[in-house]
């Protein structure tokens, strides 16, 4: 039994004088920027900004060069002869082509303006004769635009815009999640150390104390009875203190896997944080959260809303314009290619008019109306229950706030109490069962403050994830 309070001492000791560091909440929050998830995060915020990046370069002109290598063609083909015979006659050809094409979207009308140019040369070769012709397009402009009144790139930009601002609050909410989890951790480890710090308080105190009664027997000042309490104590926190151990040594484990690095070790110590908070008005917060909640409901809505007035759009017909102008030439001679061009122009509508549908299109559009009735239902709905939560988490920090200086209170006076008790067991004024049940009340007051700080933290961290509102700093 001495042996055991020897070494439980000596590891609580070398644990104090040996420790390398003390740890605060806000050293595990700021850590939490080496984790896995942290690095997942920044790079989810990467493809965001060139996902944003490559939409707003799709309305830069695109200009493209092509070539066409000499592509060879050979077939015989059968021929009458004018003696009424047939013949088998070869023929070879060889074409090259080169195409440079320059192509602007109009975002203000929806429509697209190409300029191209070309260049062809075309080689026939063979037993008759061998010939090359040449064949230019010095110049062709066409627009193409829809007539039907729907713009679908000013619609795609809203889109866009709405879907980068809305992965930016999701990217801030993962970074609250990160923190959320180094919370976590400090207080699960920060409990395991709590209690392995108590049972060996109790053990210490309880073999103090044993030492002192068994001696009083001895001398037939005490019965022998008050002992048994001891020992039975004394058995239970040794039981205690093994399993404890364990879990300390996992969650350590746990945490520098977390961390991906060595960041804390069995002789390092943590701090219960000491909070410090100053909640601003319950309106701020909710203020804040409809912010939030306007930039949500145009991510949702916006791709219903596109779909709908295309839809309308489309409805009863679909047009399309295209008007196009240039010049070309072809000749024999490469030189001549460049002389004399042949102008060309083209203009045509495309109309569709659907004439019997059987009410498939009026169908499509009440289910889309619908389906974004319900999206707006889900919005208003989660809108309600978020500002709702936002009352009861203010509430309810206060509350905490107020029940952790309660619970201090508490602490204070069970150590006093635990103190004038201790000297009336000594003077075997009491008996060790009734010491030990303070002692107990005590530790169990000292944990519970451990847990009312862990769910203000929680509390905390949840108004965070609705509002985006840093409440608890690095």
């Amino acid at each position: 039994m001495l042996k055991i309070r020897f070494t439980i001492l000596l590891c609580s000791l070398s644990s104090i004088v040996f420790s390398q560091k003390i740890f605060e909440i806000e050293d595990f929050i700021y850590s939490a920027s080496n984790s896995i998830e942290n690095s997942k995060k920044a790079k989810y915020a990467i493809i965001n900004k060139k996902e944003d990046d490559l939409f707003n370069k799709g309305f830069l002109p695109d200009v493209g060069l092509n070539f066409t290598l000499p592509s060879y063609n050979r077939s015989i083909s059968e021929i009458a002869q004018p003696d009424g015979s047939y013949a088998f006659k070869e023929s070879n050809s060889a074409n090259s082509r080169v195409n440079l094409s320059l192509s602007q979207k109009i975002p203000f009308t929806g429509g697209k303006l190409t300029i191209s140019n070309s260049f062809n040369r075309l080689d026939l070769f063979g037993d008759a004769q061998n010939s090359t012709s040449y064949s230019a397009s010095w110049l062709g402009v066409n627009l193409s635009q829809p007539l039907n009144f729907f713009n679908a790139m000013k619609w795609d930009k809203k889109i866009q815009e709405a879907r980068f601002e809305y992965n930016n609050i999701a990217n801030v909410r993962n970074a609250i999640g990160i923190k959320k989890k180094a919370i976590k951790n400090y207080f699960d480890l920060l409990k395991i150390k709590n209690e392995k710090d108590l049972i060996a308080r109790r053990i210490d105190a309880g073999g103090k104390y044993k030492k002192y009664v068994i001696s009083l027997v001895k001398a037939g000042r005490a019965l022998p009875y008050d002992s048994i309490d001891v020992e039975l104590k004394l058995l239970n926190e040794q039981k205690k203190i093994r399993f404890i151990d364990k879990s300390e040594n996992l969650k350590i484990q746990s945490i520098n896997s977390f961390f991906k690095n060595e960041l804390f070790k069995k002789g390092d110590s943590l701090v219960c944080p000491v909070l410090d908070i100053s909640l601003n008005n319950l309106d701020f917060y909710v203020n804040k959260y409809i912010d939030l909640y306007y930039i949500i409901e145009r991510n949702k809505l916006l791709s219903f809303e596109k779909n709908i007035k295309q839809l309308e759009k489309s409805r009863f017909y679909a047009a399309n314009l295209s008007i196009g102008v240039g010049f070309n030439n072809s000749s024999d001679k490469y030189v001549n290619i460049f002389q004399n061009p042949n102008e060309s122009q083209n203009f045509s509508i495309s109309l569709n008019v659907p004439l019997l549908d059987f009410g498939k299109k009026r169908a499509e559009l009440e289910v889309l109306k619908t389906e974004y009735d319900i999206e707006v239902l889900n919005l208003e709905q989660e809108k309600s229950s978020n500002i709702e939560h936002i009352s009861f988490l203010y509430e309810e920090i206060k509350d905490l706030l107020y029940s952790l200086i309660i619970e201090k209170s508490a602490t204070n006076l069970l150590q006093v109490k635990l103190s004038r008790m201790e000297m009336l067991l000594y003077a075997q004024k009491i008996l060790f069962h009734d010491y030990s049940e303070t002692e107990d009340l005590l530790f169990r007051s000292q944990i519970e403050k451990i847990n009312i700080t862990q769910s203000i933290y929680n509390k905390m961290i949840e108004l965070e994830e609705i509002t985006l509102i840093e409440i608890i700093k690095k």
